[in-house]
């Protein structure tokens, strides 16, 4: 892929940023720049600020190869690749909705995750970072959930493209959401 697709995870971050998907230090996006490597944001760095000499490269079996330190999550986003071929980006975003409703309510099935037939799966809550996250994670993605809710932590959504990611965590954060007001308007009735 070309700088091109690195500038597109920095934009990428401002958004989810301003969807208020992600804290200024929370969240992580990665994209599959060919069977060998990743770029990944970084840790620690403010993620609506990001630029393309910012972003972290690392290869598919977990070597730093530039950049800055790359993101905690990175075993995650290797996991997702390992267990998905057409997947070429991952997005992990820490919404509100989803992880604290996730055993609660079920998702909503509303237009969007129907349309884009995404299925998804739960993960225990795991210590973030750690290779039993990684690999829930990874196992969940090898059912073929392409949207994984990690309770009390965030949502994980991979796709064949960077927008077809973020959709998927958007989308499934407005699930909750919806299911919320649904689950409201009900005990308010009449």
């Amino acid at each position: 892929m070309s700088g091109e697709s690195i500038e597109r995870l920095c934009l990428a971050m401002r958004y989810l940023y301003v969807k208020g998907l992600i804290t200024s230090l929370s969240g992580n996006v990665s994209i599959k720049l060919s069977d060998e490597k990743i770029a990944i944001t970084p840790s620690r760095m403010v993620k609506f600020l990001l630029k393309p000499e910012d972003i972290s490269i690392v290869a598919m079996d977990g070597t730093h190869l530039a950049g800055p330190r790359p993101s905690i999550e990175t075993g995650m986003h290797l996991a997702v690749y390992r267990n998905c071929a057409e997947c070429k980006s991952v997005a992990h975003v820490h919404g509100l909705f989803a992880p604290i409703l996730a055993g609660i309510l079920d998702p909503f099935l509303d237009m969007e995750l129907r349309a884009f037939n995404i299925k998804t799966c739960y993960v225990s809550e795991l210590p973030p970072g750690s290779k039993e996250l990684a690999d829930s994670v990874g196992e969940a993605v090898a059912r073929g959930c392409l949207g994984v809710i990690l309770k009390n932590h965030g949502i994980v959504g991979a796709g064949r493209s960077l927008g077809e990611a973020i959709e998927v965590v958007e989308a499934i954060e407005n699930s909750f959401k919806k299911s919320l007001v649904i689950r409201l308007l009900g005990l308010f009735r009449s």
